[in-house]
Formats: structure tokens, C-alpha cells, sequence
């Protein structure tokens, strides 16, 4: 009888602590998990063979026990202008997700995904309209930021990176996984990515602002708000449904008020939605409610949904008027729009001569 080949697990996503309870270390000095780490995180190697510091003996107990593999890039591509590169990673044969690094002159950032689609059905979001498919795991999420990060210093970037988990799911929704893999990324033996360098985007689940807060990790938090009143956002957002918008602001003040760290109100500027000079005055009020900085955002349109953006005249008026009215106001301009690789439209979707 023939039995399946054993399957090693892969040491991607785990914490130096998790790295020192391994067996192929038991007896060595308690310093060796850090060095491990060091390689995988910090130097990126893929071969156990590579980590020179170790003995050999280590290095083949490692590498009898684990692999260091991550998710396959199965398709990379690169925006017209060169500051968006969207990422393909394969889950399974039938499962993908997408990743996109973002190039800027003073800030290069990671886009990263928590979830294989998104539950949440959001109207203006491709990814919403796939359905929810599964939570990733912090193995996953990690092999993201490996991809994205190596493929940035390749390019010439210098290492340090601001990390947004902006891309496909609800990073809130795959709450555990997420404070791993952050807690991983923090790690100065890790990747050693500051808490105030990483963004966590959310449509707005109270209970997990909450307990976000109460976890030691006072990373940026982002809500992705999008209207100024209940009627419309539970239209756009069916999530609102659940959680009104006067029970997320409370959340987003306390969030403020225990970590320190910035919270940001996200409004994408849909056409006959949400863009009238009376929501541009209610989203400073609410803004200045709970203490967040609002980044404003043109809606970028996807043949998911029939929503279109605000002209651009319509955008102006609109930060014009708000300008004096609320906290700190950001026009964003998105990135990456002619590759399907702007904010709301990640989908997994790759039209045929455009896989470079």
C-alpha cells in the first residue's frame, strides 16, 4: 500500500516564540529562534542551506521537518505609469487572491489581503461582489508581504514601507489571524514594521474596534464610512444594517482615545450618491465627532457594479467646502486604476494580454 508523502509545514508566519518550540531546536541555545527568523524575515532566504549562522546539523533537522514556502506568484502586473504593481497569488487551482505594492517618491506601500473574496457585498467593490470564500491564514498573509516587499527592494526601494490591509476581505472579520500576523511583522527579528506604519481598513464591526484596541498593537485604524447618513450607507453597505453609523463613531473615539494612534474616516465620492454640499458638511461634523482625519476618494469605476465616480468638478466643491469645516482633509488619487488594481477593484479578474 502507498502512502501519501508527508507534508512539511512551512515556517512562514511564525512568531519567534512559536519558532523556539519547534523540536529541531530543542537543546540549542535559546537565541537560534531569533536567528531563524532573521533569515526568513529579514534576509528572505529560501533554503534552509542558506542560513549560514546555523550549524548543519540544525540546518538539516530544519529542513527535514519544514519547508520556507510561501504562495505561488502566478501573474504580476504593472500600471502604465509604473506606480501600481498588482500581484496574483495562488491559493488552490481554483482559489486566488491579489496583493498591490504602490510606489510613491517619499512613501511606498504594501496593499495586503486578509480574506479570499469578502462577505460583506459593499456596492462599490468588486471584491464584495465575488462572495466570501475563506479566511486566510497568517502563513498567507505573510507570503504577501514577503512577495511584495522583496519585489520592492528589487526595484530599488529602501526597505521601509508603510502596510495597508486594504486588499481583498475584512481584515476585522479574520480578527485572530490578523493580530498574528501583524504581532509576526512587528517583530524586530521579523520584518520589524512599526504599528504606526500599518493601516487596518474596516467597514465597521464595533465589538472588533473594540478588542483591536485592547490588544497592545495601536496600529492606524481606518474606517471605510462612504456616507453620511443611515439610509444611504445601509444602500451601499449592507453592514450598516447591523451596525448604524451611530454605533461605529463611538468605537472609532474609543479606539482613539485608548491607543493614540490615528483613525481615519474613508469616503469614496460616488455620483448622485453621496457628493452633495449637505454631505460634505455632515461628514465634517461627523469627523470631528470622534477625531478622525477623513481621506476622500473618487469612486473607481469596475464592471461589477454600475456605481459611478464624481466628476471631477463635483470632487473639488466638495474638499473645497470641507476643507474649513472638519479635522484634516485628504484628496487621495488612486493608483493602479487601468490594471484593475485601485482601491474596490481587486476581483482576481485578469483580462487576456495583460499578464506580463
Amino acid at each position: 500500500m502507498t502512502h501519501p508523502p508527508e507534508i512539511r509545514p512551512s515556517l512562514i508566519g511564525l512568531a519567534i516564540a512559536e519558532i523556539a518550540t519547534l523540536p529541531a531546536l530543542l537543546g540549542e541555545p535559546s537565541f537560534r529562534a531569533r536567528q531563524v527568523a532573521t533569515w526568513i524575515y529579514q534576509k528572505s532566504v529560501g533554503d534552509f542551506a542558506a542560513m549560514t549562522t546555523l550549524s548543519k546539523s540544525l540546518r538539516d533537522r530544519l529542513a527535514a521537518a519544514h519547508t520556507l514556502a510561501r504562495l505561488p506568484v502566478i501573474a504580476c502586473q504593472t500600471s502604465t505609469d509604473g506606480t501600481a504593481v498588482k500581484f496574483l497569488f495562488e491559493l488552490s487551482p481554483s482559489q486566488r487572491i491579489e496583493a498591490v505594492l504602490l510606489r510613491a517618491p517619499r512613501r511606498d506601500t504594501l496593499c495586503i489581503s486578509t480574506q479570499a473574496g469578502c462577505g460583506f457585498g459593499c456596492r462599490f467593490c468588486a471584491t464584495g461582489a465575488m462572495g466570501f470564500r475563506r479566511n486566510l491564514t497568517v502563513q498567507e498573509i505573510l507570503s504577501q508581504v514577503l512577495a511584495l516587499r522583496d519585489d520592492l527592494r528589487a526595484r530599488g526601494g529602501q526597505g521601509f514601507f508603510n502596510l495597508v490591509f486594504m486588499g481583498m476581505g475584512e481584515p476585522l472579520d479574520n480578527y485572530e489571524v490578523l493580530v498574528g500576523a501583524i504581532r509576526v511583522m512587528h517583530e524586530d527579528a521579523g520584518l520589524a514594521v512599526g504599528y504606526r506604519r500599518i493601516t487596518v481598513s474596516t467597514v465597521g464591526l464595533p465589538d472588533r474596534i473594540r478588542a483591536l484596541a485592547e490588544e497592545g498593537i495601536p496600529v492606524r485604524l481606518a474606517l471605510s464610512l462612504n456616507a453620511t447618513d443611515n439610509e444611504t450607507r445601509s444602500s451601499l453597505m449592507p453592514v450598516n444594517r447591523r451596525y448604524p453609523i451611530e454605533t461605529l463613531l463611538p468605537a472609532l473615539a474609543e479606539y482613539r482615545r485608548r491607543t493614540g494612534s490615528r483613525v481615519t474616516l474613508e469616503y469614496i465620492l460616488i455620483a448622485g450618491v453621496n457628493d452633495s454640499l449637505g454631505d460634505a458638511r455632515r461628514l465634517a461634523r461627523l469627523a470631528a465627532e470622534c477625531g478622525a482625519q477623513i481621506n476622500l476618494i473618487r469612486l473607481n469605476a469596475h464592471p461589477r457594479s454600475a456605481l459611478q465616480p464624481s466628476p471631477p468638478e463635483r470632487v473639488d466643491v466638495f474638499y473645497q467646502t470641507m476643507l474649513p469645516l472638519g479635522p484634516a482633509v485628504t484628496l487621495r488619487e488612486s493608483r493602479g486604476a487601468d490594471i484593475h488594481a485601485a482601491c474596490g477593484q481587486l476581483s482576481t479578474t485578469y483580462e487576456a494580454g495583460t499578464i506580463s
